[in-house]
This record gives structure tokens, C-alpha cells and sequence, in this order.
């Protein structure tokens, strides 16, 4: 637990050197910063958007993609291991992926069809637009 509290306030410094470049126009130091923070596996959505606005601006659609990549890439690997942390303590893994089954049996969904939290869902339809001006 310690590491990932030196990790977020390593993370909020950055952030905040960052919007600091950003206000004083100096985007390649954000984008530096922003970037830095991106490689940490750590789920921290500002530094995540703010890349993507800064790219989309930019016109550079395939950094906005790698960036909404790595985005969707942390945020569910992140949502994992809540769940797994969270849900061990009452039902073991094999029941809860019964558990899953099941749902998803009786409602009809199927596994390309699940949804995901804000941001993950978000940048998934993000990353379906960043695609198509990709194509033209």
C-alpha cells in the first residue's frame, strides 16, 4: 500500500508540473510529463485525457490512439484487480466466474457486448472515432 500512495503523489506532482507547462504554453514539457505518467500502471484518468486533448488538437491521431490504448489497457487491468480484491474475501474465483457465466447466459449479452465504467467505456467509443479519421 505504501508504494502506490508514493506513487500517486509522484503522479500528482507531475500532474500539476504539467498543468503548470500547459498554462504557460510550454505543451512539449506537459506532454513529457503526461507521458512519464502514462508508463506508471497506475489508473490516474487526467493525465490519460489530457494526452488525448493535447494529440487531438495536434491533429496526432496515432499518438491519441496509443494513448487511448494504454489508457483502456490500465483502467481495466486496474478494475480487475479492485474485483479481485474486493470479491476474494467472499466467493472464490471459480465460483465467481460461474457467477459471471450465468448472468451472462440469462440476460443474452455476449462477452463483446459487456460495457465497462467511465473512463473505459468512454475511450472505447473515443477510440472508435480516433480509428475511422485514422482511415481517412
Amino acid at each position: 500500500m505504501a508504494r502506490n500512495y508514493r506513487l500517486a503523489l509522484k503522479i500528482e506532482q507531475r500532474n500539476s508540473e504539467a498543468r503548470e507547462a500547459e498554462q504557460d504554453d510550454h505543451l512539449g514539457r506537459a506532454v513529457k510529463l503526461y507521458e512519464q505518467n502514462i508508463k506508471e500502471n497506475y489508473a490516474d484518468e487526467f493525465a490519460f485525457e489530457r494526452l488525448m486533448i493535447i494529440y487531438r488538437k495536434q491533429k496526432e491521431y496515432e499518438k491519441e490512439l496509443r494513448v487511448i490504448e494504454r489508457g483502456i489497457e490500465v483502467f481495466k487491468q486496474s478494475l480487475k484487480e479492485h474485483l479481485k480484491h474486493s470479491l476474494s474475501r467472499h466467493v472464490d474465483g471459480k465460483k465467481l466466474e460461474q457467477l459471471s457465466n450465468a448472468i451472462l447466459k440469462k440476460t443474452g449479452s455476449k462477452k463483446e457486448e459487456l460495457h465497462f465504467p467511465d473512463p473505459i467505456d468512454k475511450w472505447i467509443k473515443r477510440k472508435e472515432i480516433v480509428e475511422q479519421k485514422l482511415d481517412k
